[in-house]
C-alpha cells in the first residue's frame, strides 16, 4: 500500500513538473501567426509587404500621437534575449541618480560570462567605471559584464537585482513578463511579450538618461587605468553598416539582441518626416554570423510609413 501511495505521489510530481515545463518552455510551445494587424489614421499609413518580414512578433508605435500602427503576435510570450538589458539599465538609472558614481568590474563576473559565451562590453577588469559608462556598456555593445556589475552595485547580487526587475515589471503593468537574469541569456521562465516591452519603453523613455543612452550609437569614456585614451564603444546596430539613414528619415538608435531561443530581436527609435516611432520585434531568422534581419525588418517597416 505504501509503495502504491509513493508511486502515485511520484506520478503527481512528474505530472506537475511536466505541465510547468510545457508552460514555460517557450520554444516548444509557441505557435506564431503570420497575420500583421494594421491601423490607418489621419497622420500616416503603413504600406508594408508583410511576407518579407522575418520577425515573428512586432509592434510599431507613433511616439508623438501614441497610436499603435502595426501588431504581430504582440501578446505571445517569447524569449527576448538582450532586450532584457533595457530593463536592467532602466532599473540601474532609476536606482542610481548620480551617473558619476563609480564601480569596478570584478574578475569573477568576467570569468562566468566568458564561460557562458555572453557578449561583453569591451571594458577591462580592474578599471574604475562610472554608472554612465555602465549604462552605455549595457546598451551599445550589449555588455553582460556591465549588466552584472550594475546588478552588484545596486542590489549586491544579480539574484537580488532580478527581484527588482520583476518588481518594476509588476509596477508598470507587465503582466506577461518574468525575468530570471539581467543579461537575457536563455533561461526557462524568462520571457516577455512585445506589448509588455512597450509598457517598459513607455515608462523608461520618460527617464531622460535612458532615452539619451538608447538614441546614442557611439560612446567614448574618459581616461581609464588600462585605457589612457578611454574606451570607444559602439552600438551593435552598426554591425552591418554605419549608415542608419532611411529613405524617409533615420534610425536614431536602439538595442539589438540574439539567443538561439529568441532569434534576432530589436527595439529601436526612428524619426520619419519629423515624427518619432518606436518599433519592437523578436524572432527574426538569423544568428550573429548572418545578416541582421532584425535591422532589415526595421528598415523595411520604417520606410513603409507614408504621411498624408
Amino acid at each position: 500500500m505504501k509503495k502504491m501511495i509513493s508511486l502515485l505521489v511520484l506520478l503527481v510530481v512528474i505530472g506537475v513538473g511536466f505541465i510547468y515545463y510545457i508552460k514555460n518552455d517557450l520554444v516548444n510551445s509557441v505557435t506564431y501567426s503570420d497575420k500583421v494587424e494594421t491601423t490607418n489614421n489621419s497622420v500616416e499609413q503603413v504600406n508594408l509587404k508583410t511576407e518579407n518580414i522575418s520577425s515573428k512578433t512586432l509592434l510599431l508605435k507613433n511616439l508623438d500621437t501614441n497610436d499603435i500602427l502595426l501588431k504581430k503576435n504582440s501578446k505571445q510570450k517569447v524569449a527576448i534575449a538582450s532586450l532584457t538589458k533595457l530593463m536592467t539599465v532602466y532599473v540601474l538609472l532609476e536606482s542610481v541618480k548620480d551617473l558619476n558614481e563609480t564601480v569596478v568590474i570584478e574578475q569573477s563576473t568576467m570569468d562566468e560570462l566568458m564561460k557562458e559565451g555572453a557578449s561583453l562590453s569591451g571594458y577591462l577588469v580592474g578599471d574604475t567605471l562610472t554608472v554612465r559608462d555602465l549604462a552605455y556598456g549595457i546598451v551599445l555593445p550589449s555588455g553582460g559584464d556591465a549588466s552584472i556589475t550594475a546588478a552588484n552595485l545596486v542590489a549586491g547580487s544579480e539574484k537580488k537585482f532580478v527581484s527588482l526587475m520583476n518588481k518594476k515589471a509588476e509596477e508598470i503593468g507587465m503582466k506577461d513578463t518574468h525575468f530570471q537574469n539581467t543579461t537575457g541569456l536563455d533561461a526557462r521562465n524568462h520571457y516577455s511579450t512585445t506589448e509588455d516591452l512597450l509598457k517598459l519603453m513607455d515608462a523608461a523613455l520618460k527617464n531622460k538618461n535612458f532615452y539619451q543612452v538608447l538614441v546614442t550609437t557611439k560612446y567614448q569614456t574618459e581616461e581609464k587605468a588600462y585605457a589612457p585614451e578611454g574606451y570607444y564603444i559602439e552600438s551593435t546596430l552598426l554591425k552591418d553598416t554605419a549608415d542608419l539613414s532611411l529613405s524617409n528619415g533615420k534610425i536614431l538608435g536602439g538595442k539589438t539582441g540574439y539567443t538561439e531561443k529568441a532569434g534576432q530581436c530589436l527595439i529601436s527609435i526612428a524619426e520619419i518626416h519629423g515624427t518619432h516611432y518606436l518599433l519592437i520585434s523578436t524572432g527574426a531568422n538569423g544568428n550573429p554570423t548572418t545578416e541582421q534581419k532584425n535591422v532589415a525588418d526595421a528598415r523595411q517597416i520604417y520606410q513603409s510609413i507614408e504621411h498624408s
